[in-house]
């Protein structure tokens, strides 16, 4: 097999729960502060400015994105959090690759019947992206890796893996 190398970044945009988090924190600590300050209650203040880098941490761990690596027959998914810290998520070895094909798709349907199926999410949860599952059969357990390739990464796979990826 020839050497390659595909890189993927994906901002993952799921994270809804995340965002009314900051606001709401963003709002308390506001209040607390204003209400301080209004009504010289000092207890509040000191809660309000105690807030204030917890609001600062909280609003910056929040930016996300998934780095697709697709080198020489191995794919490594990882997490960059805040654009500083990379952590590597997971590594499969295409080899172990039984299919791949949009998660629409009903080339999967024999697979989502597996009750040991374990399914990861690497994707940005926006549903205007192409989103195609991955099937790998490693250490003995069945995995479904949904991820967000490019037509470059697409190509690599079909290239050296055809008969397991499916477009439709």
């Amino acid at each position: 097999m020839t050497d390659s190398y595909v890189e993927v970044v994906v901002h993952d945009e799921k994270d809804k729960q995340g965002k009314l988090t900051n606001l709401g924190m963003i709002f308390l600590t506001i209040i607390l502060l204003v209400v301080g300050f209004l009504f010289f209650q000092i207890l509040i203040l000191m809660i309000g400015i105690a807030m204030i880098p917890f609001t600062f941490v909280s609003i910056k761990e929040r930016y996300r994105e998934y780095e697709y690596l697709l080198v020489s027959g191995e794919m490594e998914i990882a997490v960059v959090k805040n654009r500083k810290k990379r952590k590597t998520l997971k590594t499969y070895a295409l080899s172990e690759l039984q299919v791949m094909a949009p998660v629409s798709s009903h080339r999967l349907d024999g697979t989502h019947g597996n009750p040991q199926l374990k399914t990861y999410d690497y994707t940005s949860g926006n549903p205007d992206h192409m989103v195609y599952s991955m099937v790998f059969n490693s250490g003995g357990a069945l995995q479904e890796v949904k991820v967000e390739p490019t037509e470059a990464m697409l190509e690599d796979i079909r290239m050296h893996y055809a008969g397991l990826l499916y477009t439709n």
